[in-house]
């Protein structure tokens, strides 16, 4: 009799490290599983991050193309205005009969430089802001990328650290 109490004394005990196994072996696939779903998701977030940064770099080159175009059409009327000084001092040389004819044209010069000048001077201020608020957002974007930089680091830290996990759970069973 004592020897059947002692078989099931120890059935029962072999039962439940069997039960307690089990639950343990569970336990680390739920784990294992959300580990490798974090991993995805992580992934998922590096690549954003990496599409973020090719977007940052599309802005900056259009907003590059639009400072150089700024500055060609200031230059073209930079040589407009010259071309127009030039004709002026021509016109003022030249000995002219009719003073009234010459006064008029004059007059005509000049109203064109003036609006040259003043066109100049409009295009070098929007030059100037445009720069301004460029470098501002370049600023922000650098700041941006720098840290999405960084988040892409720890992801891929955590990343490394969760794969890390698997495989010691890999080992343990």
């Amino acid at each position: 009799g004592e020897e059947i109490y002692s078989l099931q004394k120890s059935h029962v005990f072999n039962m439940q490290k069997l039960k307690n196994s089990e639950l343990r072996l569970i336990e680390a696939k739920q784990k294992m599983r959300e580990l490798a779903l974090n991993i995805k998701m992580k992934e998922e977030l590096i690549k954003e991050l990496v599409r973020t940064g090719k977007d940052a770099q599309s802005v900056s080159r259009q907003y590059f193309l639009k400072i150089t175009k700024l500055g060609q059409e200031i230059e073209q009327a930079k040589m407009e205005l010259a071309e127009t000084q030039k004709q002026l001092q021509e016109l003022e040389s030249k000995e002219m009969r009719d003073i009234a004819e010459k006064a008029k044209l004059q007059k005509e010069f000049r109203k064109t430089m003036d609006a040259t000048k003043l066109k100049v001077q409009r295009q070098a201020t929007e030059l100037e802001q445009n720069v301004a608020q460029m470098k501002h957002q370049l600023t922000q974007l650098q700041k941006r990328l720098c840290e999405e930089s960084e988040k892409k680091k720890q992801l891929e830290a955590e990343i490394q650290q969760d794969q890390q996990q698997i495989k010691v759970g890999f080992l343990l069973f």
